[in-house]
């Protein structure tokens, strides 16, 4: 019933190892029967009393000092910790990383081109390009899947970043990119090519604060958070869940 249940439900209805209808339900409408059934409450909601009510068990999880109200009996997992140990997860830059489209409306660009996997494609790296182009290859090979900013008339700059694991380069400055950059990219159909109206100083403020904030969606990311709650969630725990 919370702003985001249409938003989570629509994710959990693309996860192929689960079944889901893709649309929020009342609680008198979660499914019974064989299998596990994983059941995300309403912020806000008394998560005790709905646990009791469905006959499930409880996770919590959250910041450090979680309880939601629990009470004894559930199973805690503290999220945004420092580092990774016993229910504990730790913060991720996957996890944090915004998607193409979040860059183009954050920047409000114009997309000049679109690579294969478009929109969704993450960017775990927001980088600067720098301002000699002598070094920037190695530069640029530092940071995987990343977004790249500079100015539309450095071509040089912008080659050098092609020609490694760029996600999205962001022309900024608003100047017509040479027609040997868009060449480039149509070739290869591997990077989004974007043009942003102010500066690289102004883009790079513009988007900045995407980056830990967009919401949780992809492949990617899925694949991921299990990678991380099989390091967390040790046999015990889980078996204890699933009886």
């Amino acid at each position: 019933g919370d702003a985001g249940a249409a938003a989570d439900a629509a994710t959990f209805g693309l996860v192929e190892v689960a079944e889901s209808s893709g649309e929020p339900v009342e609680a008198s409408a979660v499914p019974s029967g064989d299998g596990v059934t994983v059941v995300e409450a309403p912020p806000g909601a008394d998560a005790s009393a709905l646990a009791g009510q469905l006959g499930a068990k409880l996770v919590l999880v959250g910041r450090s000092g979680t309880d939601g109200g629990g009470g004894g009996g559930a199973t805690v997992i503290e999220n945004h910790a420092l580092s990774a140990g016993p229910l504990r997860l730790p913060e991720d830059r996957v996890l944090a990383a915004p998607t193409v489209g979040r860059l183009i409306e954050a920047s409000r660009a114009v997309v000049l081109a679109r690579s294969i996997e478009g929109d969704a494609a993450i960017c775990e790296h927001l980088v600067v390009g720098a301002i000699a182009h002598d070094d920037d290859e190695s530069y640029f090979a530092r940071f995987p899947r990343k977004a790249v900013v500079t100015r539309a008339e450095k071509v040089d700059i912008a080659l050098a970043a092609l020609r490694t694991d760029t996600t999205c380069l962001i022309l900024s400055g608003g100047a017509d990119p040479s027609p040997y950059l868009l060449d480039r990219i149509a070739s290869s159909r591997e990077t989004t090519l974007l043009l942003a109206p102010e500066g690289t100083v102004e883009t790079v403020r513009d988007i900045e604060g995407t980056f830990g904030s967009s919401p949780f969606s992809g492949a990617v990311k899925l694949e991921r958070a299990g990678e991380l709650m099989r390091t967390v969630i040790d046999d015990e725990t889980l078996a204890a869940l699933l009886a």
